[in-house]
């Protein structure tokens, strides 16, 4: 059963960084051509996990690994929001 306190405040967090990735373009990070692609994606990962879809949990989980493709979109601007997700999606997936 996840953790509703820890869920809510993933959200919270992934809403932060929907509006950070929105202010980024251009770049490459193996599954997206561009940073717009990625916030598209990403777009649609919370949209889904507002609607109870816990399976995009593991893609979350994969994006916001370190040096993964958040960080190569986003780099140091979202270091500290990237690894408070992280660390949120990781207690989710135990």
């Amino acid at each position: 059963m996840l953790n509703l306190t820890i869920l809510k405040k993933l959200i919270k967090n992934l809403e932060k960084a929907e509006q950070l990735a929105s202010e980024f373009s251009g770049g490459y990070s193996g599954e997206f051509l561009s940073a717009e692609e990625f916030y598209l994606a990403l777009q649609d990962r919370i949209t889904r996990l507002k609607k109870g879809e816990y399976v995009v949990l593991e893609d979350l989980w994969i994006w916001f690994a370190p040096t993964c493709q958040w960080d190569d979109f986003i780099g140091t601007d979202g270091e500290y929001l990237a690894n408070t997700i992280f660390e949120q999606l990781d207690k989710l997936k135990r």
